[in-house]
C-alpha cells in the first residue's frame, strides 16, 4: 500500500506499508516514511524512514548437521572456571576437548532492520546534477554461527548450549547458527553526472561512491556497540 500526499506545491510526502506472511515465521508489517522538498527548481532535499524483515535462509534452517572435535588445549568449562581458560593446577580449569556442533538451526527467528537516509539533489545546469546522502543501517536479532567466545563469556545466557552427561561434564558445545546482537552501519553516498555533446553525440561521465563511516556490532541485544570497526572491516 502507498499513499502519494502533495502537502504544498513544493513538498511531498509518501506513506508506504508493506505486509509479508511466510510458512511458520507468521506475519510482518514494515512502514515506510518518505519526503521531497524542492526550495527552488535546482535543489531537491530527501530523506525516508523504513523498517525491513529478513527470515533464515534455508541453508541456516536446514543445513546438515556436523560435529568436529575440538583439539586444543585451552579451553575450560565456563562453569566452574570464568572465562573458559585452561588452567591445569587450578581446581576447576581443567583441559576440556568437547564435540562441536555446526550446521542448521530451525528455531532461529526473523532478523529486523531500520534504515535512515537524508540528503540533497543540486543541479546548478541541465548538464551537471550531483547527490549527497548520509545514510544508516541498523541490524537486530541477526543470525550468525554462535562464536565460541560469545557463549564463554556470556555463560548464563547460553547454558543451553553447553551440553553435558550425566555426571555434568561438557560433551559438546552446539555452535549452530543463533539469532544473537546486531549492528550499525552509516555513511555518505555520492552520485555526480555530468553529461554533453561532441562531433555530433552525447558523452557522460558518472562518477558514484560509498563512504562507510562507523560501523559497530554487539554480541547481544541487551549490550552496548562496540568502538567503530569501520577501518578494520569495510574500507
Amino acid at each position: 500500500v502507498e499513499f502519494q500526499l502533495p502537502v504544498f506545491s513544493n513538498f511531498d510526502l509518501n506513506l508506504a506499508g508493506r505486509y509479508d506472511h511466510y510458512s511458520g515465521f507468521g506475519g510482518t508489517t514494515n512502514p515506510k516514511v518518505s519526503f521531497k522538498y524542492r526550495p527552488f527548481e535546482s535543489l531537491l532535499f530527501r530523506g525516508a524512514y523504513s523498517t525491513g524483515f529478513k527470515v533464515p535462509s534455508f541453508n541456516q534452517l536446514y543445513n546438515g548437521v556436523s560435529e568436529i572435535q575440538y583439539t586444543g588445549q585451552d579451553l575450560a568449562d565456563p562453569a566452574t572456571c570464568p572465562g573458559g581458560v585452561a588452567k591445569p593446577n587450578v581446581v576447576g580449569c581443567e583441559v576440556i576437548r568437547p564435540v562441536e556442533i555446526f550446521g542448521g538451526k530451525t528455531d532461529l527467528t526473523p532478523e529486523e532492520s531500520t534504515q535512515k537516509s537524508i540528503g540533497f539533489v543540486y543541479s546548478p545546469m541541465n548538464q551537471l546534477n550531483f547527490a549527497v546522502d548520509w545514510w544508516e543501517i541498523e541490524r537486530e536479532n541477526t543470525i550468525r554461527s554462535a562464536p565460541r567466545d560469545v557463549l564463554i563469556q556470556y555463560y548464563d545466557l547460553f547454558q543451553s548450549n553447553w551440553i553435558r552427561d550425566a555426571n555434568g561434564e561438557v560433551v559438546s558445545i552446539d555452535r549452530r547458527y543463533i539469532n544473537s546482537g546486531g549492528s550499525l552501519m552509516r555513511g555518505v553516498e555520492l552520485d555526480a553526472n555530468l553529461t554533453g555533446e561532441l562531433a555530433g553525440g552525447r558523452w557522460r561521465v558518472n562518477l558514484n561512491g560509498s563512504y562507510i563511516d562507523q560501523f559497530k556490532t554487539k554480541a547481544l541485544e541487551s549490550l552496548p556497540y562496540s568502538a567503530d570497526l569501520s577501518d578494520r572491516y569495510v574500507r
